[in-house]
């Protein structure tokens, strides 16, 4: 089985397991802050997820949220998020998903972002293009006063004292497009970005299996993604994607530099 048919698989697996225990009682754990939190949900679906993939290629790295780096000294690397969205999916929200990317020598080249409550699969492969359940999809977005505009911040712990930047960052795009959003899923802000719901999506510090899939998605529908591993050691990213005319607008009327990309 190649590579992106094995991580689909391995998606709708997790993503069923997330529907099947959606709107149950289930402990938490918080992790290093108030919305990073971790149930037993997250950790069976990572675990369901590492093993249909580690069946097919049990020599490559893994990243993952819950379980860290298992590094194999490979050129390639699974990056999985389980469940993206676990203070929406413990409050009854139903925007959530499984990621799961591929990325080789540290370039991506397999995305899978799966909704299993909405049953949007977005998934995409290097060169292949962006596809949402089978349809191709192409986002060129070219004014940001007629798009919506998604943001997903950085953990309270990291930079608190410049932290003020992206509430200002925020505001401002916020004030430029038709509205703001943090849906509290940033494969679901790269994803419908792809898709085209959204305008331009801009992340600051983000895991980078939060959105390892979603760069691949948005990439090959057509994205301009702009984007710099920040952290090495705890694998902190910055971005900003839309179209690079839009990018270019945005740059020109707002101070972006806090994002260090």
């Amino acid at each position: 089985m190649d590579k992106l048919k094995v991580a689909i698989t391995a998606a709708v697996s997790g993503g069923n397991l997330l529907k099947d225990n959606y709107g149950k009682i289930f402990k938490e754990k918080q992790k290093e802050s108030l919305r990073d939190i971790v149930t037993e949900i997250d950790e069976l679906s990572e675990n369901k997820i590492v093993k249909i993939i580690h069946k097919e290629y049990p020599n490559e790295s893994f990243l993952t949220e819950e379980t860290g780096l298992d590094d194999k000294k490979s050129s390639g690397m699974w990056i999985i998020d389980a469940l993206d969205g676990t203070v929406n999916y413990i409050h009854g929200i139903p925007m959530f998903c499984v990621s799961i990317s591929y990325w080789k020598n540290m370039s991506p080249q397999i995305g899978v972002v799966y909704n299993p409550i909405s049953g949007e699969l977005f998934f995409a492969q290097k060169g292949s293009g962006a596809f949402l359940n089978q349809e191709k999809i192409h986002a060129n977005p070219n004014d940001i006063s007629k798009n919506l505009c998604s943001m997903a911040f950085s953990g309270k712990a990291h930079n608190k004292k410049e932290r003020f930047k992206e509430f200002e960052l925020f505001g401002q795009l916020n004030d430029l497009s038709q509205g703001c959003l943090r849906t509290g899923s940033a494969a679901i802000n790269l994803s419908y970005l792809a898709q085209g719901k959204f305008g331009l999506s801009v992340g600051k510090a983000n895991k980078l299996w939060d959105i390892a899939a979603g760069i691949v998605i948005a990439l090959e529908a057509g994205i301009d993604v702009q984007y710099k591993i920040i952290d090495k050691k705890n694998f902190l990213v910055d971005y900003i994607a839309s179209s690079a005319s839009i990018i270019e607008d945005v740059s020109s009327n707002i101070d972006i530099s806090y994002l260090n990309i």
